[in-house]
């Protein structure tokens, strides 16, 4: 799990070392909600962006860790935290092939990247046990086994679906509608589980499960 969890850790800087001699000096370093530059900057710059993979393996390995030592960790939760590393290492790798290109973001293939993140996650989200990191933190939840199980049931659902309707989102939609329908579908699948959780009504004998 480590050997695999820091290959895609190193993977953003072995691609940036590889282009990096044929990067222009200054490159696109920030995109609007159409995918389109709107800010540039250095090419060292750049180098902040795999960066940011580290402290999240490291978050999450040590969560697993420890939740090991205590209450055990099942398969699907180790593969959870896999599945979100593997997702950023590979956007962040198609961030820097778009700065490199100079253009816009392709948002068709970011709604689909997306799309497949959360159907994936959208298998393990019932199987989620309560934690610091992941799933619906609130304290609704937080307080509640009841509410922690049935919400994060309902969030694998929406997840699902919303992630199959993301790849469809990119693959059919046209350009000006890839962003709207993008923002839109993420904020649906969000809230959807947070307004289930805030207006449960949980049964007496059932919130000591």
């Amino acid at each position: 799990m480590h050997l695999f969890a820091a290959i895609f850790v190193a993977l953003p800087f072995v691609y940036l070392a590889a282009i990096y001699g044929d990067l222009p000096e200054r490159v696109p370093i920030h995109f609007d909600w159409r995918g389109q530059p709107d800010g540039y900057g250095p090419k060292a710059v750049l180098w902040l962006l795999p960066t940011f993979c580290i402290p999240l393996v490291l978050v999450s390995l040590a969560s697993l860790r420890k939740r090991s030592q205590t209450t055990g960790v099942t398969p699907k939760q180790r593969t959870l935290s896999l599945i979100t590393l593997v997702f950023i290492s590979l956007l962040v790798c198609y961030i820097l092939y778009s700065a490199a290109e100079g253009g816009a973001i392709n948002l068709g293939v970011f709604s689909i990247l997306m799309g497949v993140f959360f159907a994936a996650l959208g298998n393990y989200m019932p199987v989620l046990p309560p934690n610091r990191w992941m799933g619906f933190r609130i304290p609704a939840t937080l307080n509640s086994p009841y509410k922690w199980r049935k919400t994060h049931q309902l969030a694998g659902v929406c997840y699902l679906l919303g992630g199959v309707a993301l790849v469809l989102n990119g693959l059919l939609l046209p350009v000006p509608a890839v962003g709207i329908g993008l923002i839109a579908i993420i904020i649906l699948i969000s809230l959807i589980p947070l307004v289930y959780a805030l207006t449960l009504r949980v049964p007496p004998t059932d919130d000591l499960v």
